[in-house]
């Protein structure tokens, strides 16, 4: 071409397709990931399949000539594979993973493009190492905007019993079982009284008022604690069959949880009634 250069890209469609099946897939698997939401292997690979098939006619036919064209095309395209992922979830479901499905399009995007781009790391590498970085930052996220001042609705099993309380989300909370390493949650003594028995109760109380050693019966035992101000000491410990949080629409289940007992209550103000370990939201 005279006075100028002829540019022109070789595209192998097979090699395309399985490159978009793959984003789609991992998009998708964001996206579940995000909302806390199962959806079946088979239509995850029928979605992404549906918009690997898709990104490969947007090649194939000439409507990237057209910005505005190629715009429309490519949302029609992500309404269609989130609407394939998620139309057996009912309206209101289907229509929040169109949403997260394009915006998460966008941002997961921009990292696969970072790491290509400026990293140069194969494409399958890049897109591997982009979801890992995105659901880290995800993590962190949800750990920043928890902070030291959220309250949430806990609910906590033992046996046939439960009971339901406000949980504060405190990172000032470190305490943890010395053998095991597990976390350990902090909660009123009336509290944890509904769902003791009798016996279980007179035991705990005998512990708390004279602080005896030994071993104890019923489940309990013992967490070495030291706070601000305050000379060392232990705290009564037993393991409940799960705890459930609730903020919001999010919410976390865990099985065999550690709850420390404090006699004094957790909060002055009666505000919340349990003292959550942060390392609940891992």
């Amino acid at each position: 071409m005279k006075g100028g250069f002829l540019l022109y890209y070789e595209i192998y469609l097979d090699v395309y397709f399985l490159e978009n099946l793959m984003l789609y897939f991992l998009i998708l698997q964001f996206a579940e990931f995000i909302q806390k939401d199962t959806f079946s292997m088979a239509r995850k690979l029928l979605a992404s399949g549906i918009g690997a098939f898709g990104a490969c006619m947007l090649v194939v036919f000439p409507i990237h000539k057209s910005r505005i064209l190629s715009v429309v095309c490519s949302i029609l395209l992500c309404f269609l594979t989130a609407y394939t992922a998620g139309k057996k979830r009912g309206s209101r479901s289907w229509r929040k993973m169109v949403f997260s499905f394009c915006i998460l399009s966008l941002f997961l995007g921009g990292i696969w493009q970072f790491f290509i781009a400026y990293l140069k790391l194969p494409f399958w590498i890049a897109a591997m190492a982009g979801y890992a970085a995105a659901r880290l930052l995800w993590k962190y996220w949800q750990k920043a905007k928890a902070g030291t001042g959220y309250l949430y609705d806990v609910t906590l099993k033992r046996g046939t019993a439960q009971i339901s309380l406000k949980g504060l989300l405190d990172s000032g909370n470190q305490l943890t079982e010395p053998l095991t390493d597990r976390p350990v949650h902090i909660v009123d003594y009336d509290e944890i009284c509904r769902l003791l028995s009798d016996v279980e109760i007179l035991e705990l109380d005998s512990f708390l008022d004279m602080e005896i050693g030994g071993s104890m019966r019923g489940g309990f035992v013992y967490v070495p604690y030291h706070s601000v101000g305050e000379s060392r000491g232990v705290l009564p410990a037993m393991t409940l069959d799960s705890m459930e949080i609730r903020h919001g629409e999010s919410a976390w289940s865990t099985k065999r949880v550690l709850v420390a007992v404090s006699r004094k209550a957790v909060s002055s103000r009666g505000k919340y009634q349990m003292i959550l370990h942060p390392r609940i939201l891992e």
